[in-house]
């Protein structure tokens, strides 16, 4: 076994996999299957969920096979997020060992997953009576904390986490968060720097900057070039790119230059409105002193006060909008007096948070039914659920099949439309930066963007907030946006 675990994957897992998908495949076969598999996954979420499939089937036949499969499974369910599989494994061991400190985390992680954080956070504090002082426990703890809005208890066990073990990249990612959501914004942007500790594996152009120049700390850019990288997702970029022309204008100044390194959907909507001196960079051309990350930018530019930065700074591109505004009337062609709304109620389910900030859609319906309301889906890939509002009598127009500019369409739509609905996502940023009167259903929990009570955001003036009064619950929300539209429709 060991030898074979040690091989290439691609010389043993065919071999591996055929034995396995045998009539007669035994437990050892399926077990080999799924260890191997594990081995070589890495980061690779189809690999091991493929390696789940094989373990359970392991387990199915023979469960006593290997005496920590139930271990590998729940921890491998728990990896991939099988939430069900998680509880059905992690109440296996908890069976066999109520001290099992690992399974209290997993379980935990599962029931919170329905939104049960009373029963979450009694396994996460048994988990740290059971290892007390443990960093990962007491950090667990802290999130669950933090989804109840308990934001100042979710801090002070943060600094529990980072007194056991200091300089914790991910514990001081959190706590920026928490900092930031206040309004702490020194502490918040120092704190929030720790994300570079683990950036590396997700930003390719941060990782070839870091090897030919240096992080810049804010120092003087006379007679230096400067790289700002994009980073994260297209929400961060559209929030952050505001604070561009703002470095430009100190590196005129100085005598430095800055150069944008971005590619992807948002390029042209941000080429259109970067100052002329501030170049955009699809791959690394220019061969820089420094470089830094946009989320960065609030940080190394002493921005402390989130007061003036509300104001529009993006524009849709003027023959695009032209097109739209004609599409947009061919929908509405007849329909007297109409209200033109764009609608996302979705996002990325690749997304961590997805689940939390996705509207369901049954739920969504009492919107929908408003007369004298057209609705436009923006997200793509979501006809088959149009479809089926539509087939209810449901005004929703579905013009995804025409966003051929990524982002510059969707601009270009949005500044044709009277409103934008929209969860947490990257259209929420985009609506916000060009103007559009918003109003964002965020759950009850939200990104540190949007802060912790206020109706209204100071970094976006045409966004109103409709929060969850409590996790998982939506039905309030939509029932004040639906307000909220009958009054601007009919006011």
């Amino acid at each position: 076994m060991h030898s074979l675990l040690t091989q290439p994957a691609d010389n043993v897992l065919p071999a591996l996999r055929a034995r396995a998908a045998t009539p007669h495949a035994t437990a050892r076969d399926c077990l080999a299957l799924g260890q191997t598999l594990l081995q070589h996954a890495g980061g690779d979420k189809a690999l091991q969920r493929e390696a789940l499939v094989a373990l359970v089937r392991a387990y199915q036949l023979d469960p006593s096979c290997e005496p920590t499969l139930v271990h590998t499974i729940a921890q491998t369910a728990f990896v991939v997020r099988d939430w069900e599989l998680v509880e059905s494994a992690t109440g296996l061991l908890l069976a066999q060992n109520p001290a099992d400190a690992n399974a209290l985390i997993w379980r935990a992680a599962a029931v919170q997953h329905r939104d049960d954080f009373t029963t979450a956070e009694a396994l996460l504090r048994e988990a740290v009576r059971i290892v007390p002082g443990n960093p990962v426990a007491l950090h667990k703890l802290a999130l669950c904390i933090k989804e109840q809005a308990r934001f100042a208890e979710a801090e002070a066990l943060l600094a529990q986490v980072l007194a056991l073990s200091p300089n914790n990249p991910h514990a001081l990612f959190d706590l920026s968060e928490l900092e930031i959501r206040s309004g702490r914004f020194a502490e918040g942007w120092a704190h929030y720097e720790s994300r570079i500790a683990f950036a590396g594996d997700l930003n390719n152009a941060q990782q070839a900057l870091a090897a030919i120049s240096a992080p810049w700390q804010g120092e003087s850019l006379a007679g230096k070039t400067l790289v700002v990288y994009g980073e994260q997702g297209n929400g961060d970029c559209l929030w952050a790119v505001r604070f561009l022309p703002l470095l430009a204008e100190r590196a005129r100044r100085e005598g430095g230059q800055v150069i944008f390194g971005h590619d992807g959907p948002l390029r042209h909507l941000f080429e259109r409105t970067l100052p002329a001196d501030l170049r955009l960079e699809t791959s690394l051309e220019t061969q820089p002193d420094f470089h830094c990350g946009l989320m960065s930018l609030p940080l190394r530019l002493g921005i402390f006060d989130a007061a003036v930065w509300g104001a529009p700074y993006l524009s849709a591109d003027p023959q695009h909008m032209q097109s739209w505004e004609r599409r947009v009337h061919a929908w509405v062609d007849g329909k007297s007096g109409n209200c033109k709304v764009g609608l996302v109620w979705n996002g990325n389910p690749e997304h961590i948070r997805d689940t939390r900030r996705s509207v369901p859609i049954g739920q969504l319906e009492p919107l929908l039914n408003m007369p004298g309301v057209t609705y436009f889906a923006l997200s793509p890939g979501r006809g088959e659920t149009v479809a089926q509002w539509r087939a209810k009598g449901f005004d929703i127009v579905d013009p995804t099949h025409d966003f051929q500019l990524g982002f510059d369409d969707v601009a270009a739509l949005l500044a044709n439309l009277d409103l934008m609905v929209t969860i947490d996502s990257g259209p929420a940023h985009l609506a916000g930066a060009l103007g559009v009167p918003t109003c964002l259903m965020i759950d009850h929990v939200s990104a540190w963007f949007w802060g912790g009570e206020s109706p209204v955001t100071p970094w976006y003036d045409s966004i109103e907030l409709f929060r969850q009064p409590a996790a998982g619950v939506w039905a309030p929300v939509v029932a004040r946006v639906r307000a909220r539209i009958e009054e601007m429709a009919h006011g």
